[in-house]
């Protein structure tokens, strides 16, 4: 895969920015806080959909609304250019530039996740996000740490980045599955065992179903011979019914018929006391006749005389309404009268007072001028008071700053010691990168003395042993007493004095490593020199700041100096206060006197200008006050016939009371006389209607008497017992046939219950067969992915292993080291016949070891050769910032590599340089 560019718009710092990468090595360059991070996460966030501990809402620059970022690159899969565009609002959207066309992709896991996998060549599945957090992006400051972690914790995070986990996690998951297999065939086997405990019933059943078979033919065959005897006797006893219902039905008649001719009767003499009662009433109505109708007409004439009442009492409250109105007028020209005669003298008044309004002018005037003195100098006063306070502080200032520059004047003759304790501190820096190679060269040193010290003895012996045969030969051959054999001595003893003395070098060279590897006195004697340097440095910052101060010194005496004049003039001018206060107070006490005759003459003013307006609305007001009178007069008028009405009103009253009497005896009586001439009628109906009923009693005893002689009750009793034995003993078969019917109906559900459970033992046998081949099938799996994990594993660690020492050569361009990452996941450097473990490396190779595994990871596992590098120099040196960045560079094995740097280091060594500067 090859990206090509990536386009961000109010992404984070960036408002609108489009970036441009080629082949090889990118450096992305700038200096900090520019956004050069934010193009990986960009990318990140497109194509691995990693956005790290941010949220969504972190991505957005602040004032704008949404972020987008667009990346186009070219597909591993079939070389072609495509264009993703995310959006923290719209979501992802996919082009192809080529066809001009949006791919029909919505889904963010079940579409494009999946197509972005297929573009950069990952397996499915492959979590993007992790890859790039552990893989292709690490995070800026995390590249060598995972390597540095306790084998645990490097298991860990490799075991996830080599998917290892995700084989245990299937052994481990399958459990489930493999549970629910043997859950399966035990509970098949369950089955079939219950089964074979139902159908144990079969043949019992069996026997039962012919015997109630039997039973109900049986019953059948003599249900039919009492149903005909029973429909024989249903014909006579029907028969005797009839007669006996005839015969009850005919006394039922007579019983009616004598008792409808007791009730008329009974109502013939209340019919003759009813019209007895409404002929006396008849009589008491014609007496009272007269009296019930001047009663009426009394009444009438007070309805009417009510209505001329309430028509008095309607007239009453108008005239006490108008003659209220009167009144009101009549106030209300009571009080213009009298403004009307106060306007006239208001003239003369106002004449009088013009001389004191121009006096009280003047004074107001004086008084204004005064007062705007006595603002002037409260303004005076609190600017003194601050000023007072401004003093103060710039005093304060001044002293404080004095003390400053003295303490920097005494501190400034320090500085010059920085140089000589940064080589201190470099030096010691260095010896603590080297402690771990001093170590060893101190073991192997101390291993070769050792050696050297037995040889020496050795040779001492043999020394020895020489001297004393060649002393030995010199005496007794003095003729080989010559020069010779002196000399040989003198070798001999030269070589035993070189080595004597070449491993007292060895032993002090010994002592000074010793001293040199003793990591605690380093650590205190480079954090002593650092401490002193952070003093030192802070001191140099102050020095560089003192002519800043000094400057500072005199501008803050030239405002102490300005700030006492001010002081000074404002005092003068504050201390004139208490004779303006008195000025003040006198004209006030004066003006006081004067009672304000400006606005007394103004209010005046305003009362004649209203002079007019009184007049007319006395007018208005004269007019409504005699319009009110006439209308009173009109009142009195129409009230004039009304007078008299209160007593005609009780004459009528007297008038209804002496004929009340009378009138209620007729509402009394009035309606029973009325029904006098229907209950005359009644009763002659009611006569004539007894005469019917006793003919017809007459005529329907002598019909019952017939009957009697030819029914006989004991006989009709006689086949009512046969009927009902008969029919008792049918009942009973047909009572029974139901419940003989459902047993058989029972024995035959239970039977095909059975052959129905038959056929499910046989089902579940099948069944059976097959569920023990599933379980086999998945404990073999779950057995064969639990021995898969390490093997897998293995396999993976030594191909990872072998790319990384190819990488690792190439990084270094050096042929004689070789790089081992073990199954442990540490990382083992060898060089000649010395090994040494990734934490005795120095910070470079560190670098370069871990920068070898991460894109060896790349390359056997997900086949991409694009990877991303933030800051990998950081805390190098130049000089090892620059090799690693040559290194970096000479990678041939991946297309493309982005690297961020915030100084020069990688722009030496690559021509794709992207520069981002900070934005306003």
């Amino acid at each position: 895969m090859q990206i090509l560019s990536v386009t961000l718009k109010n992404f984070k710092t960036h408002r609108d920015r489009h970036f441009s990468f080629q082949p090889g090595t990118n450096a992305i360059c700038g200096e900090n806080g520019a956004g050069k991070t934010s193009i990986l996460e960009a990318i990140a966030w497109v194509m691995f959909n990693h956005r790290g501990a941010y949220k969504v809402e972190d991505l957005i620059r602040n004032g704008a609304g949404s972020a987008q970022a667009i990346v186009m690159f070219v597909s591993d899969r079939d070389g072609r250019t495509y264009e993703i565009q995310r959006c923290t609002t719209k979501g992802y959207t996919v082009y192809d530039p080529q066809l001009d066309v949006k791919l029909d992709y919505k889904s963010i896991e079940a579409e494009i996740l999946p197509w972005i996998r297929q573009q950069l060549g990952v397996a499915p599945g492959t979590d993007l996000a992790r890859l790039f957090a552990n893989t292709i992006g690490v995070p800026q400051g995390t590249f060598t740490v995972d390597f540095l972690q306790p084998p645990k914790d490097r298991k860990a995070v490799f075991d996830s980045i080599l998917k290892v986990e995700e084989y245990q996690q299937v052994q481990k998951d399958s459990r489930q599955l493999e549970k629910y297999a043997e859950d399966q065939v035990a509970k098949l086997a369950d089955e079939i065992v219950r089964h074979e405990t139902d159908l144990a019933e079969w043949d019992s059943l069996t026997d039962r179903q012919q015997t109630v078979i039997t039973e109900i033919v049986q019953s059948e065959a003599a249900l039919q011979q009492l149903e005909g005897d029973l429909a024989k006797l249903q014909a006579v006893k029907e028969q005797f019914a009839a007669q006996a219902e005839q015969v009850q039905q005919t006394a039922q008649q007579v019983q009616q018929l004598t008792t409808q001719l007791d009730s008329k009767q009974q109502a013939i003499g209340l019919l003759r006391q009813a019209v007895q009662q409404a002929e006396q009433a008849v009589e008491l109505c014609t007496a009272n006749r007269a009296s019930h109708d001047a009663y009426l007409k009394a009444d009438q004439t007070l309805k009417q005389l009510d209505q001329h009442l309430k028509q008095k009492q309607i007239l009453l409250r108008q005239k006490e309404q108008q003659q209220q109105a009167l009144l009101d007028r009549h106030k209300e020209l009571t009080r213009l009268q009298i403004q009307l005669e106060s306007l006239e003298k208001a003239e003369t008044e106002i004449q009088q007072l013009q001389p004191a309004i121009a006096q009280q002018a003047q004074l107001e005037q004086a008084q204004i001028a005064l007062t705007n003195q006595l603002n002037h100098l409260q303004i005076n006063k609190t600017e003194h008071k601050n000023g007072t306070k401004q003093l103060q502080k710039l005093q304060g200032e001044a002293v404080r700053l004095q003390q400053e520059i003295d303490r920097i004047q005494t501190v400034a003759a320090q500085i010059k010691h920085i140089p000589d304790l940064e080589q201190k501190r470099d030096r010691l820096q260095e010896q603590l990168s080297r402690v771990e190679a001093a170590k060893q060269f101190e073991a192997e040193l101390r291993q070769l003395v050792s050696e050297g010290e037995a040889k020496r003895d050795r040779h001492q012996l043999q020394s020895d042993e020489a001297i004393r045969i060649l002393r030995e030969v010199q005496r007794s051959v003095p003729l080989l007493a010559t020069v010779s054999v002196k000399s040989a001595l003198e070798a001999v003893q030269a070589g035993v004095d070189l080595n004597t003395d070449l491993l007292q070098a060895l032993w002090r060279i010994l002592a000074d490593l010793s001293e040199q590897v003793s990591v605690p006195k380093l650590q205190q004697q480079f954090q002593q020199i650092k401490t002193q340097l952070q003093g030192f440095y802070q001191f140099q910052a102050e020095v560089a700041a003192l002519e800043a101060k000094q400057e500072q010194q005199c501008q803050i005496q030239q405002e102490l100096a300005q700030l006492h004049s001010r002081l000074d003039q404002l005092k003068d001018e504050i201390e004139t206060e208490p004779d303006r206060l008195k000025q003040r107070e006198q004209l006030s006490d004066l003006l006081k006197s004067l009672n304000s005759p400006r606005e007394r003459a103004q209010l005046l003013q305003q009362q004649i200008e209203k002079q007019e307006e009184f007049k007319t609305q006395y007018v208005k007001l004269y007019h409504e006050y005699q319009l009110l009178q006439q209308q009173i007069q009109e009142l009195d008028r129409q009230l004039a016939p009304f007078a008299a009405i209160e007593d005609q009103i009780e004459q009528q009253k007297s008038l209804q009371r002496n004929h009340q009497n009378g009138y209620l005896t007729v509402l009394q009586q009035q309606q029973t006389a009325e029904r006098l001439p229907q209950l005359q009628s009644e009763l002659i109906q009611t006569i004539a209607h007894l005469q019917q009923l006793e003919s017809s009693r007459s005529r329907v005893q002598a019909e019952y008497d017939r009957l009697l002689q030819h029914y006989d009750p004991q006989q009709g009793q006689q086949i009512e017992t046969q009927y009902a034995t008969l029919r008792s003993q049918a009942d009973r078969i047909s009572g029974a046939l139901p419940q003989q019917r459902k047993l058989l109906a029972e024995l035959e559900h239970q039977l095909s219950n059975l052959k129905a459970i038959a056929e499910q033992r046989d089902r579940a046998q099948l069944a059976l067969k097959e569920k023990q081949k599933v379980l086999k099938f998945i404990t073999t799996a779950r057995k064969i992915y639990k021995q898969a994990a390490p093997r897998i594993t293995e396999r993976y660690v030594q191909s990872i292993s072998k790319e990384a020492d190819r990488l690792f050569r190439e990084l270094l361009n050096r042929q004689n080291v070789a790089l081992e990452w073990t199954n442990e996941y540490e990382i083992i450097v060898q060089e000649g016949a010395h090994t040494r473990r990734f934490v005795n490396l120095s910070g470079g190779e560190q670098m370069c070891a871990a920068l070898a595994v991460r894109l060896a990871l790349l390359r056997v596992l997900a086949d991409i050769d694009v990877a991303f590098f933030d800051e990998p120099t950081t805390n190098m040196d130049k000089p090892r910032r620059e090799s690693l960045a040559e290194a970096i560079a000479g990678i041939k094995s991946f297309r493309q590599l982005f690297v961020i740097s915030h100084d020069d280091t990688f722009e030496k060594v690559t021509e794709n340089v992207i520069f981002v500067e900070r934005e306003a």
